[in-house]
């Protein structure tokens, strides 16, 4: 083969090449970059798609369970009174005592205020404190729990009561486990006095008075935020040593 002939196979294949490239960066590129991105869209609807699925999944459970959250927040309302109503929440509270079986009764009632996390109702907190054994301590917490006005009790706190005379045992009252998840330990003598003391609340709602509200305003509706029911913690049996 001559050398005219290599030169011109080698500028065939330089050609080639040439147009291999080009054909790669001007269209071929192009095409897998409109592919990706064409990829990704898809990727993005396909998730977007999902998270649709899932509200519209949350929102028919939230209207399954319509009547019976209603139902609850009807409860809650009725268990939950306009006004303070103090007096006859000490009422019920000595009724409670009483059946418990507990002595020493004291009730001290404090200054009503706003919630912390806000809300249209307000709390007052309550301290009670009495001398009575585990059992009976236990069955004034049920009670409790049962009372037909809201009590959400947060701290229950007691100390062991010497056998003679009635002294109280030096000891720090000891703080209960308010979760609810804590496991219990058991007291020698269930039957043994303690000294109890419990912090609560209770709330009240006020209502919308009309003389309040403007006579060129239209009357603000009725508001039905209540507070939310909590469980009664149950306290944890401690002992301490004379």
């Amino acid at each position: 083969m001559g050398r005219s002939d290599r030169t011109i196979l080698l500028l065939g294949l330089l050609v080639i090449v040439l147009l291999g490239v080009g054909y790669y960066f001007l269209l071929l590129s192009p095409l897998l970059g409109r592919l990706d991105q064409s990829a990704q869209a898809r990727d993005a609807k396909q998730a977007q798609l999902a998270s649709l699925r899932q509200e519209v999944a949350q929102l028919e459970a939230v209207r399954r369970n319509a009547s019976e959250t209603e139902r609850q927040l009807l409860e809650l309302s009725k268990r939950v009174p306009t006004q303070p109503e103090i007096p006859t929440l000490v009422v019920q509270i000595e009724e409670i005592a009483d059946n418990a079986g507990v002595a020493q009764l004291s009730i001290e009632p404090g200054t009503p205020g706003p919630p912390p996390g806000g809300g249209d109702y307000s709390v007052v907190p309550v301290t009670m404190s009495f001398e009575g054994t585990y059992d009976q301590l236990q069955l004034f917490l049920e009670d409790t729990r049962n009372l037909a006005r809201l009590v959400t009790v947060n701290k229950v706190s007691y100390c062991l009561i010497a056998p003679s005379g009635g002294a109280q045992v030096e000891c720090p009252v000891a703080d209960v486990d308010t979760s609810g998840t804590g496991e219990s330990t058991t007291v020698e003598g269930v039957e043994q006095m303690l000294k109890v003391e419990i912090e609560a609340e209770v709330y009240f709602q006020p209502s919308v008075e009309p003389s309040n509200v403007p006579a060129t305003a239209a009357p603000a509706p009725p508001q039905t935020t209540t507070p939310q029911e909590t469980t009664t913690p149950q306290p944890q049996e401690t002992t301490s040593a004379p």
